[in-house]
């Protein structure tokens, strides 16, 4: 091309608005076109369990959003060839929604696992898996050492609201984390990334935090940040 992406990985960065969201689902589609892959940690986004500003009423919450990038993805093939979108979808162990957020995949695919036993074709592209959400990412739960320090001590793990910090559940880490091996066993989703260890080497410290990954995850940087792998 005359013009090439030259980057083949992109970390994202989102803020708490519907425009930053939409700006999102853009950039993403750019990047998709000329097809590469993208990587975001929706966990500023305020959960569905925290009020919006105006309205009084609740956040959509970010797994309600997923849906609508995954489905974005899905209609995009990676620079308009047959290949699917590089995709990835963090959230932080401790926001309000990581429940949801575990589960997501599972609860999709028992629907395709449905039209499968229907009749309708269960290969990659088939009515089955085209017809429900989440297939064009991977998902990822962020964890700390504090969480699996809380699940090595069976100690509880607080869910806090990111608009105000506030405690709005609390559960059993080791539960939590056996949410996790049961949603992976069954559908493959979600895989870990290991926040304090990123960090810790992180190689910018002092210009901002490591919160996410590249698809392929050997990409850990800054949001908003590509590499070329080429280089």
């Amino acid at each position: 091309d005359e013009k090439p992406q030259c980057s083949a990985c992109f970390i994202l960065g989102i803020e708490d608005s519907l425009e930053s969201i939409m700006d999102l689902a853009k950039t993403e589609s750019i990047i998709f076109k000329g097809g590469s892959g993208s990587g975001v940690n929706l966990s500023a986004l305020r959960s569905s369990k925290e009020r919006l500003n105006k309205s009084n009423g609740f956040s959509s919450g970010p797994v309600s959003f997923m849906k609508g990038l995954d489905a974005f993805a899905g209609v995009i093939k990676s620079g308009g060839r047959t290949r699917r979108a590089a995709k990835m979808v963090i959230l932080n162990v401790d926001h309000p929604d990581i429940v949801d957020f575990i589960n997501c995949k599972i609860r999709e695919e028992n629907k395709a696992k449905a039209l499968v036993a229907a009749g309708y074709s269960a290969s990659l592209d088939g009515e089955a898996y085209a017809t429900v959400a989440f297939q064009n990412a991977n998902n990822s739960v962020r964890v700390t050492d504090d969480f699996m320090r809380a699940v090595e001590s069976d100690q509880d793990w607080d869910l806090k609201a990111v608009t105000t910090g506030d405690v709005l559940e609390t559960l059993k880490a080791r539960d939590l984390l056996f949410e996790i091996a049961q949603a992976t066993w069954e559908c493959g989703d979600p895989g870990m990334q290991f926040d304090t260890i990123s960090n810790e080497m992180n190689t910018v410290p002092k210009t901002g935090r490591v919160n996410s990954s590249n698809p392929c995850s050997e990409f850990f940087h800054l949001d908003n940040t590509s590499c070329n792998l080429a280089s």
